[in-house]
């Protein structure tokens, strides 16, 4: 298959993804400099305020994306259910961040919120991507990197928030937080790159063996 099947709408989701992309980096980044950097010192928190402004931008950025991923899923009981409970997810979360950077919510409620809507995300590219294993013309690459990123975060969260809560051996509290973290961040630093081969694959750059394609003549890359 040299050329994927244009559904109306992929080439809006693919800006869409391609601006989360370049924001969820940017995430990434800010939020590693903030512990890096302002973490140790006790602030002023910066790189934490920019994190969470970006956070609340890549929320809203991605639910053109999810919507348009769902287009291709096969139907079955609980996608559609799974679709609006994950585009709520990502709004709760851009609401969280937004009322945080403007000190309407206190920190600890906007993190419990955004955990939330990090594991109901992780949850969709888990299960949906199971499903998109399924269409031919869906990139294998796409999808694998789907399930990772989904496995990752339901593993990795939940193993570093049992260490944290803990009553136990230092050694074990210290053991299962670092594991956890481990995998969270595998997951965190390979969500945006996602969001950049969602954009081309929905810019119809990609085939569904996840190389670059070659557009025919007379048909539109």
């Amino acid at each position: 298959m040299d050329q994927l099947s244009e559904v109306p709408g992929d080439r809006t989701a693919s800006r869409f993804a391609y601006a989360a992309a370049v924001t969820g980096a940017i995430g990434v980044v800010t939020l590693g400099a903030m512990y890096a950097v302002e973490v140790p010192r006790g602030g002023p928190y910066v790189f934490g305020t920019i994190n969470d402004a970006t956070g609340a931008v890549f929320n809203v950025l991605v639910i053109p994306v999810i919507l348009q991923v769902h287009r291709r899923v096969p139907p079955a009981p609980g996608t559609e259910p799974m679709k609006w409970i994950t585009v709520s997810a990502c709004a709760a979360g851009a609401a969280s961040s937004a009322l945080l950077v403007f000190k309407v919510l206190d920190f600890n409620s906007s993190t419990a919120i955004s955990i939330a809507a990090i594991t109901v995300q992780g949850a969709w590219f888990f299960l949906i991507h199971g499903r998109l294993r399924k269409v031919e013309e869906y990139p294998r690459s796409l999808s694998r990197l789907g399930r990772f990123i989904g496995g990752a975060m339901l593993v990795g969260l939940p193993a570093a928030g049992a260490g944290y809560a803990l009553q136990g051996p230092e050694w074990l509290r210290m053991a299962l937080m670092g594991a956890g973290i481990t995998v969270g961040a595998a997951a965190w630093l390979a969500w945006p790159y996602w969001y950049f081969r969602a954009g081309q694959y929905f810019g119809h750059r990609l085939h569904r063996g996840a190389t670059p394609a070659t557009p025919k003549p007379g048909v539109k890359g």
